[in-house]
């Protein structure tokens, strides 16, 4: 997860634009310390200049200063004992950028000093004719008459509902928190840094997904068979791993600390034999390109908004500057005007849509996208995705290069224009003849590399 202050879009003021905007009414709010609670990530302070009377040297062994008094540090096993009456376990982000797990005090909780499970508890609705009506010194704004936290991501109202559109009192648009579909702890909308499923509801199917330990970005989630069975912001998508040994006729990669055991792969078991790896179907956050309905379908991504692409048809994507544009998919997103209705420069696929028509190297969304001899190839670098079709055979006839491709070898062009790569390697392509895996995007000097750029676009 990256830290700092997020891009502000231009249609919804964020959580930490806000709470800097109206220090009249907000009191010069601490929100980017809740979000960073709520989500797990090490946030500084931003707006408060009022120093924090409490210091860690004062606290007793295991205590340190959250919320401006010595708390214990705690799990969800232990939450019973080491919290007090009204606290509750969550994550905390320290400003020298550590965090942990700490007994705090949530805005309206009625948490139960006794709950077993340490479960955080959601806040009581308080009704409000004011902004001066909430607990604005812990995020909270009155919107519709209720008391709501701001936030920037489902992720942040984890216990708390969904992240909404919305208007507080003070005639401010933006997005808060929802209290009527809250989430349970360990299940959607909770991060799991540790990289295990400690930190997820096994007992109703929920596991962590993510890098690994210390991957501040993985998450909770379970199977699914469709997009209704996810929660708001995720989609039913392959998760495709390496196995760990030799298994459905491909390599097996040992060291790939996200690789699957034998025994959890095949019929009746996690996961199946796919083209390039071995998958299950489980809900994950819907990302740049993936299809929506509305702005909630893209808010397991924080400030993603949905919007029409050239083609018309609605993707989560993010606000963009046409004058110093940046967009997700490097070279293979551009910025503009799309959305008339929106009215707004949004981030789009420069292929003209982010599905094509399952030839190589046009966009897709997953491996269904690529017929029947093909699969969604997703680029590590950044995570741009294009189809690899397995009927197309190529050959490098022995002149390959350090890496085993060679530019060419009988595959087409990719639809920028780009000659394709192709990879002739049984061990490694785990097929008798060679696969077009995409195309060098890297153009002059850099070309010449000894680790080309894949994907299908070149620098705009």
């Amino acid at each position: 997860m990256k830290h700092g202050s997020p891009v502000q879009s231009p249609v919804k003021s964020s959580v930490f634009s806000r709470a800097c905007a109206k220090t009249s009414t907000r009191v010069k709010v601490l929100i980017q310390v809740l979000v960073a609670l709520l989500s797990s990530s090490a946030l500084p302070l931003a707006c408060s200049s009022k120093p924090t009377p409490c210091v860690d040297s004062s606290c007793a062994t295991g205590q340190r200063c959250v919320q401006d008094e010595c708390r214990a540090s705690c799990s969800a096993s232990t939450a019973s004992t080491n919290c007090g009456a009204g606290q509750s376990c969550a994550r905390w982000g320290f400003a020298d950028g550590t965090q942990g797990n700490y007994c705090v005090v949530l805005p309206g909780s009625t948490a139960d000093a006794g709950a077993a499970d340490g479960s955080i508890a959601v806040p009581v609705s308080k009704k409000c004719d004011a902004n001066a009506d909430c607990a604005t010194d812990m995020g909270e704004f009155c919107v519709g008459g209720t008391c709501r936290l701001a936030c920037s991501s489902h992720f942040d109202c984890q216990s708390f509902g969904e992240c909404l559109d919305g208007t507080d009192a003070d005639g401010t648009a933006g997005l808060f928190c929802d209290l009527s579909q809250p989430q349970q702890s360990g299940q959607f909308y909770t991060h799991c840094p540790s990289g295990t499923d400690a930190e997820c509801d096994t007992r109703d199917g929920f596991f962590c997904v993510g890098a690994g330990a210390d991957d501040l970005d993985a998450y909770c989630t379970n199977d699914c068979t469709t997009d209704d069975t996810c929660a708001p912001g995720f989609a039913c998508l392959p998760l495709v791993r390496a196995p760990c040994s030799d298994d459905c006729s491909l390599m097996g990669n040992p060291a790939d600390r996200m690789c699957v055991p034998s025994d959890q792969i095949g019929p009746g078991k996690p996961f199946q034999c796919a083209a390039h790896g071995v998958t299950r179907n489980v809900c994950r956050p819907r990302k740049f390109c993936n299809s929506c309905q509305s702005d909630a379908d893209c808010l397991a991504v924080p400030n993603q908004i949905c919007a029409a692409d050239q083609s018309g048809a609605k993707i989560c994507t993010e606000a963009c500057d046409q004058a110093h544009p940046s967009c997700p998919w490097g070279s293979a997103g551009e910025c503009g005007v799309w959305d008339p209705a929106l009215g707004i420069a949004t981030c789009a696929h420069r292929f003209g849509a982010c599905v094509g028509t399952g030839k190589s190297c046009e966009p897709c969304e997953k491996d269904s996208d690529c017929g029947a001899m093909g699969a969604c190839q997703v680029s590590d670098f950044t995570g741009e995705q294009w189809c690899v079709d397995f009927s197309v055979s190529c050959s490098c006839n022995g002149m390959t290069d350090a890496n085993g491709l060679c530019t060419g070898g009988g595959c087409p062009m990719s639809p920028s224009g780009l000659a394709m790569l192709c990879e002739d390697d049984p061990a490694t392509t785990g097929s008798p003849t060679g696969i077009c895996v995409g195309a060098n995007t890297q153009t002059g000097i850099l070309a010449s590399l000894s680790s080309p750029q894949t994907g299908c676009w070149p620098a705009n």
